[in-house]
């Protein structure tokens, strides 16, 4: 399987995606391959047995990007990847947050609030205590 997983590759991308199991810096521009580099280098590690599935973190910035690299190593590993640690960074805090509640110092069933989600709060709130929301809600 790992010979298949190197197939096709340019002598930079190779160099990437083998380097030994430890901390990389990866630079590269735009249409170079970084998501294939990513992604194949975490298919990589885990089928040669140089990192287990649960040691390997992939933080992206969008959920497109994430279910971008999600789907890709799952199709690379043909195994599904639901319990990787492939996400965004709000996700994949969220996800965190969920397994440690209680050291957080959190409700197990706490809610994440986004902005539009507090002010639709606040202004149950003032109708709640029959309040003017004209006057404590801003434009």
């Amino acid at each position: 399987m790992t010979s298949s997983l190197l197939a096709n590759l340019n002598p930079e991308q190779l160099a990437a995606i083998t380097l030994p199991h430890q901390s990389a810096l990866i630079l590269a521009g735009a249409g170079s391959g970084k998501t294939r580099v990513l992604t194949t280098r975490i298919a990589w590690l885990i089928s040669t047995a140089q990192a287990s599935p649960f040691s390997v973190l992939a933080v992206t910035f969008t959920n497109k990007a994430a279910a971008e690299m999600r789907d890709r190593v799952e199709a690379l590993l043909g195994v599904p990847t639901r319990n990787l640690w492939i996400g965004t960074f709000h996700g994949l805090s969220h996800r965190l947050l969920r397994i440690h509640w209680r050291e957080a110092g959190l409700t197990e069933g706490f809610q994440i609030m986004d902005s539009e989600d507090q002010l639709r709060m606040v202004k149950r709130m003032i109708r709640s205590l029959e309040l003017d929301e004209n006057v404590w809600v801003p434009k």
